[in-house]
């Protein structure tokens, strides 16, 4: 799994589902644990300490994990009890999703070198006022 691709990922998806920043700051903690863990395929943390980690309530953090789940950022496995951690898993994107609607364009080197606003209507008189 490749960090750039998870984050390329989250924005195309959030793009969609405009997530909250409380799911945003649970997504990117749990990435920051299965980077630290060097990508387990299951990362195990208590709620009480996960909620505490990312400044959320225990209800929020119920609510955002179920919302990421169900946008297929990750899954999860709820611990039923007392010292029964819950385990989260980083899913990988998907090839599937669709592009942004935006048609975000880059600057053309060869088409802006030395046009000094010729091509925006301006009248370039070599003062240092055009």
């Amino acid at each position: 799994m490749n960090l750039f691709d998870l984050l390329a990922n989250f924005w195309r998806v959030d793009e969609q589902q405009n997530f909250s920043g409380n799911e945003t700051r649970l997504y990117f903690f749990l990435i920051h644990l299965a980077n630290r863990s060097f990508w387990p395929e299951w990362i195990e943390y208590p709620n009480k300490r996960l909620a505490a980690n990312t400044n959320i309530s225990l209800e929020v953090l119920k609510s955002s994990r179920e919302r990421l789940k169900d946008a297929g950022l990750l899954d999860y496995i709820s611990g039923g009890g007392h010292r029964v951690k819950t385990k989260y898993q980083i899913l990988a994107p998907k090839s599937d999703l669709k592009l942004s609607p935006y048609n975000i364009k880059t600057k053309d080197k060869k088409s802006n070198i030395d046009s000094y606003g010729k091509k925006k209507g301006f009248v370039h008189t070599g003062s240092d006022f055009d």
